[in-house]
């Protein structure tokens, strides 16, 4: 299984493949230059997602962001949609 590491900065670096050594119970080590690559220095999380075209690694942050550009179409500009709904209930209520 191929594993491909996502972000703006590694776009350049796509081509690049590595074999990562797996451990018995699944510890692997990724290599410093793709660390670096992510925004990772010392300790962190990174988020893993597994389709049909393999193993994708990217960090919780740049998750966040693309799943904040994917939803942004679909954000209201003003108002609340919590008030909204209360509005509704009580002029629903005011007509029984």
């Amino acid at each position: 299984m191929t594993i491909w590491v996502t972000g703006r900065e590694m776009r350049a670096a796509m081509s690049q493949r590595r074999t990562i050594q797996v451990a018995e119970d699944g510890v692997m080590s990724l290599p410093a230059d793709i660390r670096r690559l992510l925004g990772l220095s010392g300790a962190g999380r990174i988020v893993l997602t597994q389709d049909e075209t393999g193993i994708h690694l990217t960090t919780a942050e740049h998750t966040l962001q693309r799943v904040r550009a994917l939803a942004a179409p679909f954000r209201r500009r003003s108002g609340s949609v919590v008030d909204d709904f209360i509005a509704e209930r009580r002029s629903e209520a005011a007509e029984e």
